[in-house]
C-alpha cells in the first residue's frame, strides 16, 4: 500500500479521476467525495452503470467505457467482494493509483495490484485525508 502523503501528492499532481460506484444521491460518501475532489479542481469521470449524468457529467458505463489517456488515477467505492471483477480493466487502464474507500478492503485485490506494480490505497478516503488548505 502506498503511504498516504505520496498518494495525496500523486493525486495531487494528476487531476483525472474514474469515481467507479459514484452516486447521484447527494447524501452518499461517493456523491459528496466527488463533489470535493471537482471543488479541488478535479476533472471526475462518474463510473455507474445505472446512471447517465451525475452533477452534470456523464456517466460511463464500466471501467471498459475509459481510454487510459482519461484518467489519471481511479478512486472505487463498491463493496470489496465486487473489486477483482474490476482488474482487468484496471490492469488495461494502468492507473497511476487506485484508491479504494473506506471500507472497500481485498486482500487478494490488494495483492494483484501490487503485482501488477500499480500503487494502490485501502480504507482511506481522500477527502478525509485531504491537508488543511
Amino acid at each position: 500500500m502506498l503511504d498516504i502523503n505520496k498518494a495525496l501528492k500523486l493525486i495531487q499532481e494528476n487531476k483525472k479521476v474514474a469515481l467507479v460506484g459514484m452516486s447521484a444521491k447527494t447524501d452518499r460518501p461517493s456523491n459528496r467525495v466527488g463533489r470535493f475532489l471537482m471543488d479541488k479542481g478535479f476533472e471526475v469521470i462518474p463510473v455507474n452503470p445505472g446512471l447517465q449524468e451525475i452533477d452534470g457529467l456523464k456517466c460511463r458505463k464500466s471501467l471498459a467505457d475509459l481510454k487510459s489517456e482519461e484518467i489519471d488515477w481511479i478512486d472505487i467505492f463498491l463493496r470489496p467482494d465486487r473489486l477483482e471483477a474490476l482488474l482487468p480493466e484496471i490492469l488495461r487502464l494502468s492507473p497511476k493509483l487506485v484508491w479504494c474507500q473506506i471500507g472497500v478492503v481485498n486482500e487478494s485485490f490488494n495483492q494483484q495490484l501490487n503485482a501488477a506494480k500499480i500503487p494502490y490505497i485501502a480504507d482511506l478516503c481522500p477527502k478525509m485525508e485531504w491537508p488543511n488548505d
